[in-house]
């Protein structure tokens, strides 16, 4: 129920942003169905609104704390990111950090379905903001020629490459807070695999990140799911 609810709520924030977005998508997106014509202004706020309430309902009905998160996501990643009076979307870091924050959101719901939530949640909850965080600014690299506002744009390559070397450290900490806290050999296997794949990133980053796009953007998706992927395995077999 809580994987169709987060569905829904990602869902919506797409449908504010095209609703908002339409006159500059005449030009970028021209195809996209309120733009085209195929879908009206009206009728997109219509499937927003469903989309929203009964994203609400639904996390209502698990408890008060996926609704209440469920609504702060609704705000966060929908209103304040997509709406012209506050529209953190143009604003590179903020843009990125806004969509973090709605990932951290999630384990913290679907902890408090099962156990109280705790410093454990928070801390899972620390490590899964600073990973998106950190690594979505690794495909702002490979889009910085069609891009009007990023990263790599408003610093220059050079030190937005540098700058994400430094963020791209950042999911090390919490990992290690667990560590020290657990002691378990999963968690050191971990930390070493996201550190392999880092170094091999930060390599691209601080020769020809634009030009090695792709391979950043593939170097990304390793250092998001290989960690999750060693601990689950060590955790299943030993």
């Amino acid at each position: 129920m809580l994987l169709f609810c987060g569905m829904m709520i990602h869902s919506g924030g797409d449908i504010i942003n095209d609703i908002y977005d339409r006159h500059i998508d005449k030009i970028c997106k021209p195809n996209s169905p309120i733009v085209s014509g195929r879908m009206s202004v009206r009728t997109a706020w219509v499937y927003l609104g469903i989309l929203y309430l009964t994203a609400i309902l639904i996390a209502s009905l698990l408890n008060y704390i996926c609704a209440g998160l469920s609504i702060l996501g609704i705000i966060i990643g929908g209103f304040l990111y997509s709406h012209p009076k506050y529209r953190v979307k143009d604003h590179p870091v903020f843009s990125i950090a806004s969509c973090a924050l709605c990932f951290a959101l999630e384990p913290i719901a679907i902890w408090s379905i099962y156990a109280p939530v705790t410093i454990d949640t928070l801390l899972i909850s620390f490590y899964v903001f600073t990973l998106t965080f950190s690594l979505i600014f690794f495909k702002d690299f490979r889009d910085v020629k069609g891009d009007s506002n990023s990263l790599p744009l408003m610093l220059g390559v050079k030190k937005a490459a540098r700058f994400v070397c430094v963020l791209s450290l950042l999911p090390v900490l919490p990992m290690i807070f667990l560590f020290f806290l657990y002691k378990t050999v999963g968690l050191i296997l971990a930390i070493i695999v996201y550190g392999l794949i880092a170094i091999s990133a930060i390599h691209i980053l601080l020769n020809d990140p634009v030009t090695h796009g792709n391979k950043l953007k593939n170097r990304m998706f390793l250092m998001i799911f290989a960690p999750s992927f060693t601990l689950f395995l060590m955790t299943f077999f030993f």
